[in-house]
């Protein structure tokens, strides 16, 4: 009873104008999808018992070596000019990145201040702190001052 109505399922298919499938392909493409769905189980198991690391995927920081910063810490106490000269990537003695990195880190977790976080933003060529790190709250402090006193 099987074979008539896959042969009325087909018949409607090609008068819909679909092309005719025969049984042959019918069955090679359920072997195919069933081989596609056991691989993608086999992958959600491995994930699960390596922590979601599948092999050859890139795992640990974007910046390693970021959180090794004191060091450069005395930096964002220079005034903003000062800052910008230190950390822009043509200075004479320019900061590593992953050190840029964790200053922005620094940064965002303490004083969290407009002009030295979009600095180390640009000198990273990312749009948001958060492409970074995941310090600071949802805003920075607007530190210009207000009047020349």
């Amino acid at each position: 009873m099987s074979n008539k109505t896959d042969t009325a399922e087909q018949e409607a298919a090609v008068a819909a104008g679909l092309p005719k499938v025969s049984q042959s392909e019918i069955d090679k493409a359920k072997k195919e999808g069933a081989l596609e769905a056991a691989k993608e189980q086999a992958k959600d198991s491995y994930r699960y018992a390596t922590d979601g690391n599948l092999p050859g995927e890139t795992t640990g920081p974007k910046y390693p070596g970021s959180s090794d910063i004191m060091q450069f810490a005395p930096i964002l106490d220079l005034d903003i000019d000062a800052f910008k000269d230190r950390v822009k990537e043509g200075s004479d003695d320019p900061v590593p990145e992953e050190k840029v990195a964790g200053l922005l880190e620094l940064e965002r977790s303490g004083q969290n201040r407009t002009d030295y976080v979009k600095a180390l933003c640009k000198r990273l060529d990312v749009d948001s702190p958060y492409e970074v790190t995941t310090a600071g709250p949802g805003y920075t402090n607007d530190v210009s001052p207000i009047t020349k006193l």
